[in-house]
């Protein structure tokens, strides 16, 4: 104890003014406070690696869960997700048997326009109208995949092609209705695309 306390008035009489050093005095009851168990460090807490429950892209590809087969497939396989996506397109844009395309003037067109951008294609019979590829024109047949850059369409000849979209323009037929969608729209996975905020303008589809 004596020796903690001559240390400790030796460290607080360097700290103070040399005329006001012979006036320091220790007072013993607070010794026992300066000795006792220190407090702990408040160390900030390194957070945890949260290893998330779900599978990465790269662990996806690594499984090869983003390849389908290309001659094991079906049309005909297809046909019921087909019949599944006309029932969610006509709920998902709201339309009603003898519904017309609404024309670029009309004041719910923007809407509408927007609506049809974040569909989920899964499904969809698609056609390509115009690409810079002259090869894919005419191409035809039910999405099975819509990545962010590309659809995987499968044929009558039960064919699975790939189709990039930011090269091409696609027709789509709802009912009576057809619609023109510009590839480049869709450049964004469909989860995403579904819930994302179109803010710029939508160029007319035909």
């Amino acid at each position: 104890m004596e020796h903690a306390t001559s240390d400790l008035k030796e460290f607080i009489t360097d700290l103070v003014i040399p005329h006001q050093r012979c006036n320091v005095n220790i007072n013993p009851d607070h010794i026992t406070m300066l000795e006792g168990t220190k407090i702990k460090k408040q160390h900030s807490r390194k957070r945890r690696a949260h290893k998330s429950s779900t599978l990465s892209r790269r662990e996806y590809a690594a499984l090869g869960l983003n390849t389908l087969p290309t001659k094991q497939m079906k049309y005909e396989e297809a046909l019921p997700l087909h019949h599944l996506w006309q029932g969610y397109v006509r709920e998902h844009l709201e339309l009603r048997k003898g519904d017309q395309v609404l024309q670029v003037h009309d004041g719910r067109y923007d809407e509408f326009s927007r609506k049809l951008v974040k569909l989920d294609l899964h499904g969809a019979k698609l056609k390509v109208l115009q690409s810079k590829c002259s090869t894919l024109e005419g191409l035809t047949g039910i999405c099975v995949m819509d990545t962010k850059n590309v659809l995987k369409l499968l044929g009558k000849d039960h064919r699975l092609r790939t189709i990039p979209k930011s090269e091409c323009v696609f027709g789509l037929k709802v009912g009576n209705m057809e619609f023109t969608i510009f590839g480049h729209h869709l450049k964004i996975r469909p989860a995403e695309r579904s819930v994302k905020k179109i803010k710029s303008f939508v160029q007319p589809f035909m």
